[in-house]
């Protein structure tokens, strides 16, 4: 049972968490860091950036050991937990001739550029196959995203930038979109000194950011918006709008199918912030950590970044802390407690869709009980968050434990709890996550249920790694938490939990 004490912490640690992440517009967001983990040493990057997250819980980025002097790609691996770097081109030393990885779809299709002596190409990865193409009349092509697969196009559709190498004209970059299949390719006529045509979504519109000369819009950054006047298909052509945030220089990078947008918003310092919205309705997502005095170069200021929004609202991109350092992050469109219970307890009143993905979150603790309320549709599924400690979690339905680890999809009904589930455990999580800075205050749980109904449960931290009993005992390590957990077999069967 909680002492008095440790209730008091619980309650102080939810005050905060509401104050540091609290928004006005869309509902509140929450952020974790993350950074690369090198899987065969377990070294930790000074320098992460985060392009991309899919619907299948991969996450693509660059990092680097020397701050960015030099870097190399990765995507990480829910199935394994760990940190994979994609191969080079056959040929290429990393050196001379690099490749690098930007955009990844849900069928694990990555697209990229090259670079060169003879110029930048694009290319697309599948299934560890590479494959080239350059614009045609452009010296240099610059992938940036690949989307799903369609009828219409079948290898999913590239989006990225062109340049003519030489930068003197408002023509000198342009967007674009291809396919890598028929090899078709358009601009999408939103040409300007400095051009970046990055995200898409199903409806086939893209989101950017031109540099204007000030000819037919005011001088500098412009967010754009491109819409296809044909079905859902850019390279039939559309209409381009622009726009700036809060009146302010603006650079779009995300659309999702719901049509929300990321974008970074360069503020009166010259520092750019985090924005999630549409049209004209935006709020800005708080990352801890990312505001400070100028750095020791002179000329940077710390800040975040976006490159990409989820379906479900999360928003990939990265930050600058106040030492300057460069991370990942994962902001998460998250409810926050309502409140606590005598037993420390968070409580929880969130209106659900069946099948639709909601996150909830409270502190890190070194595991959770979560439960419904009585009225409650069955849990139908959980995710747990990238970036808290090792990544690695243990789940406990009933009396069957399970290992999992971040960004995997665990459906219930697919693992023997047909009508879904009331109750579960998180357990063994690393307890480094407990003294990090950042994602120490916050643990998004993605959830889904069996039917449409409002949540009303509670997510409860443990405070002992004995996950048979939440007693007040010496702690255990992780590593003893997880042997102890995993060599369970035994379950209660289909008995109403």
């Amino acid at each position: 049972m909680y002492t008095a004490a440790r209730q008091q912490m619980t309650r102080l640690a939810f005050s905060f968490l509401a104050t540091v992440f609290s928004s006005s517009v869309f509902g509140d967001y929450v952020a974790n860091q993350i950074d690369y983990i090198d899987p065969s040493n377990g070294s930790v990057a000074n320098f992460t950036q985060l392009w991309s997250i899919n619907n299948k819980g991969n996450a693509l980025g660059t990092a680097s050991f020397d701050r960015g002097t030099t870097s190399f790609s990765f995507v990480y691996d829910p199935a394994t937990g760990n940190y994979v770097r994609p191969p080079l081109p056959p040929g290429f030393d990393g050196i001379t001739s690099d490749a690098g990885e930007i955009g990844i779809n849900d069928a694990g299709v990555m697209t990229g550029s090259t670079f060169e002596p003879t110029g930048v190409r694009g290319f697309t990865l599948k299934e560890g196959v590479f494959t080239f193409f350059s614009a045609p009349g452009w010296a240099e092509t610059f992938p940036r995203t690949i989307g799903n697969p369609t009828a219409a196009h079948p290898g999913g559709l590239v989006v990225g930038f062109v340049d003519d190498g030489v930068f003197e004209t408002s023509d000198s970059t342009n967007g674009f979109v291809y396919d890598p299949v028929t090899s078709a390719f358009a601009t999408i006529n939103t040409p300007s000194f400095f051009t970046i045509a990055h995200g898409q979504n199903v409806l086939g519109q893209i989101v950017g950011g031109i540099i204007s000369d000030g000819s037919s819009l005011p001088s500098g950054r412009w967010g754009f918006l491109f819409s296809p006047t044909t079905g859902a298909d850019p390279i039939l052509g559309g209409t381009v709008n622009y726009f700036r945030v809060n009146g302010i220089r603006t650079a779009a990078r995300g659309i999702n199918d719901s049509g929300l947008i990321a974008a970074a918003v360069y503020d009166a310092t010259g520092a750019t912030q985090t924005y999630v919205g549409a049209s004209n309705s935006f709020q800005q997502i708080n990352v801890p950590g990312s505001t400070g005095p100028l750095c020791p170069d002179g000329f940077t200021l710390p800040g975040t970044f976006p490159e990409h929004i989820s379906n479900a609202g999360q928003v990939g991109g990265f930050f600058m802390d106040s030492a300057c350092t460069t991370h990942g992050f994962i902001a998460s469109p998250a409810s926050l407690p309502t409140g606590t219970t005598s037993s420390g307890a968070y409580t929880f009143s969130v209106d659900v869709a069946a099948s639709a993905p909601i996150f909830i979150s409270a502190p890190t603790a070194i595991g959770y009980d979560y439960a419904l309320g009585k009225p409650d549709p069955r849990f139908a599924s959980v995710r747990l968050p990238l970036g808290i400690g090792n990544n690695k979690f243990v789940l406990v339905v009933r009396r069957k434990a399970f290992a999992v680890n971040a960004g995997q999809l665990f459906d219930f009904r697919a693992h023997g709890f047909e009508k879904g589930v009331k109750a579960f455990r998180v357990a063994c999580i690393d307890p480094a996550a407990r003294l990090h800075p950042v994602n120490s205050l916050a643990f998004p749980t993605e959830l889904t249920f069996v039917e449409a109904g409002t949540f009303t449960g509670t997510q409860r931290p443990l405070i002992t790694a004995d996950v048979d009993e939440d007693r007040n005992e010496e702690l255990i390590s992780q590593a003893e938490c997880r042997q102890r957990l995993l060599s369970r077999h035994d379950d209660d069967g289909e008995a109403d939990d």
